[in-house]
């Protein structure tokens, strides 16, 4: 619901822009009610279509909700701006961008076995789940927390925006984590680069992952999970154009955590 009132704005800007643009424009049209009403009929159709797009997501499962719960020493607390994963590590924290349409609930068992071994995680939640729209979000969580050592990460879309940050914010970031993706500008050679995919992932782009290593720091690690896929990275269930998984959710969730720990750990 507050997804759908802050669209409001954007609604209103539609309508203003077909009042505004006839009135403009006025000189050179006869007709400018017509013009109004089409203009104005059209931006609010395309708002509304985005509204509906937007809203269409992959959602969390149960196996995901149980993993806010609290036990073996990670306790969860929801914010503003996402979860906190608070476990017994006071060094290192990863800040987490889910992947687009996917709610950011889906990726609470992989936060929970990071917090579990030391390093506590924030786990983002992004306008519409859409993590392009705030990139800079991780700027918030640099801002009010003092870990000595930061850690980005992302799945697909929301490695794109992670890896955005860093390469604006090398100075922040210790380490990045892309997962089934990969970065669109230069990440510094200061900034560890970690990189894991499932085997049989069909979502991710394989051509612009291999182009993309032209911005891969110096240090970079990438990791292939035999038998995981693009989805089971998070607990949604089966995501469009998928390959099929050889191996459990809980499997590709418990690699990535090693490979992860390994770089967090590795300071």
């Amino acid at each position: 619901m507050s997804q759908m009132l802050s669209l409001i704005p954007v609604l209103l800007a539609a309508l203003a822009a077909g009042i505004l643009l006839p009135v403009l424009l006025r000189k050179k049209l006869r007709k400018p009610v017509t013009v109004l009403i089409g203009v104005g009929a059209f931006l609010v159709v395309t708002a509304g279509g985005m509204l509906v797009y937007l809203n269409s997501h992959y959602s969390a499962q149960p196996a995901a909700i149980l993993a806010f719960a609290p036990s073996d020493g990670v306790s969860v607390t929801e914010t503003d701006d996402g979860y906190f994963f608070d476990g017994s590590g006071q060094d290192s924290a990863l800040i987490f961008y889910g992947g687009a349409k996917v709610d950011c609930e889906a990726y609470a068992p992989l936060m929970r076995r990071l917090a579990q071994n030391g390093v506590d995680c924030f786990l983002l939640k992004l306008p519409f789940r859409m993590a392009l729209m705030d990139s800079q979000a991780a700027q918030k969580v640099t801002d009010s927390h003092a870990y000595p050592h930061y850690y980005l990460g992302g799945h697909s879309m929301g490695g794109v925006a992670a890896a955005m940050f860093t390469a604006a914010h090398p100075d922040k970031v210790d380490g990045l984590v892309l997962l089934a993706s990969y970065p669109t500008a230069k990440i510094d050679d200061s900034v560890r680069l970690l990189t894991v995919y499932g085997s049989e992932d069909k979502v991710l782009n394989r051509e612009q992952y291999e182009q993309s290593k032209r911005y891969f720091p110096a240090n970079a690690r990438e990791v292939v999970i035999d038998g995981g896929n693009h989805a089971g990275f998070g607990s949604y269930g089966r995501q469009d154009g998928d390959g099929e998984a050889a191996i459990s959710n809980d499997e590709q969730q418990r690699r990535t955590a090693e490979a992860i720990l390994a770089l967090c750990h590795s300071d």
